[in-house]
């Protein structure tokens, strides 16, 4: 990595918006600091040390990538980081609600399949090594060719799903698990939620080190919530009142040691469990493992339906 690749890496890290590095800079904008970063702009010694000074690091950091001794990344707490992070993007699903009979990972958005919003912030982000998809049947040479449209480089593997969500999870996990150790991190990502920021992965990333897992969540704090005592709302008798801030939905990314992923399906296996939930958070809930969360971005929509559409090209316009 270069000097605008560790810049970009330690802003993350420290969870620094590109106007916030602006503004310790003294730069008038955030381009500043986005042409930094894009190897547009080079940067003088003198900003060098001021900026190694802003990211609480050193000029030999940013000139190389390491950091005297320490050649691990670190995040703010101290803790060191992974050695290598992969990420799984989960793209198998089948649906078709969107009114276009194209399954929602591939529909255009604004010139643009969904799944590369995803591919690209990962491809973006320093820290992430490597991608895979888990690719629905048939789409996996459509889905290669973005890769090269659009310059995914770090495409390593399209791998094709599973029968379920967490049966496509485990097929992405067993065609490459001998290629980390257990203290490297995989990251599952719907193909579906293109608003992933790199901000939201750095976040997912160090709440993963520090707590050994991180699953994305939003808390339902906007309503009040209940606990009905039948499925059906007239026929309850009886409800209790839940605290709408400890009530949360549960998203992707999920992050997690390669090491806790082996652990829970071969919990599974040996239980002989059936694998029909969605996502790996609801298969470690079901066998017993304890999740953390890390509260993700309000943004983070899920494209299902014809109206999800609408709401993501108005999200994308606002954010270009």
């Amino acid at each position: 990595m270069g000097i605008a690749d560790n810049i970009k890496r330690r802003r993350l890290e420290l969870n620094i918006s590109q106007q916030e590095l602006a503004d310790a800079m003294g730069y008038r904008s955030r381009s500043t600091i986005a042409k930094i970063e894009a190897g547009e702009n080079e940067v003088p010694a003198s900003k060098l040390v001021k900026l190694a000074r802003v990211l609480d690091t050193t000029v030999d950091f940013l000139r190389t990538g390491v950091n005297g001794e320490d050649s691990y990344r670190s995040d703010p707490s101290g803790l060191p980081m992974q050695n290598k992070t992969a990420v799984i993007i989960l793209a198998g699903g089948k649906s078709t609600r969107n009114m276009q009979n194209i399954p929602n990972q591939f529909i255009n958005v604004l010139g643009k399949p969904v799944i590369v919003y995803c591919m690209e912030a990962y491809q973006r982000h320093p820290a992430v090594d490597d991608i895979y998809v888990v690719c629905l049947k048939d789409w996996e040479s459509i889905l290669e060719a973005y890769s090269k449209q659009y310059n995914i480089d770090k495409l390593r593997g399209v791998i094709t799903a599973g029968e379920t969500g967490i049966l496509s999870v485990r097929k992405g996990i067993e065609a490459i698990q001998d290629k980390y150790d257990g203290n490297d991190v995989v990251i599952f990502q719907e193909s579906t939620r293109p608003l992933v920021t790199e901000e939201m992965i750095s976040k997912l990333l160090g709440a993963c080190i520090r707590n050994g897992s991180a699953v994305t969540c939003e808390p339902m704090k906007d309503n009040i919530q209940f606990r009905l005592s039948s499925d059906e709302p007239e026929l309850s008798r009886h409800s209790e009142y839940l605290n709408r801030y400890r009530v949360v939905t549960v998203e992707s990314p999920e992050a997690y040691r390669f090491s806790t992923v082996k652990e829970v399906f071969e919990t599974a296996d040996r239980k002989g469990h059936r694998f029909d939930e969605t996502c790996f958070a609801m298969l470690m809930n079901d066998l017993g493992f304890e999740l953390r969360f890390y509260e993700g971005n309000h943004y983070n929509i899920k494209v299902i339906r014809q109206e999800d559409i609408a709401i993501l090209s108005a999200l994308i316009k606002n954010r270009m």
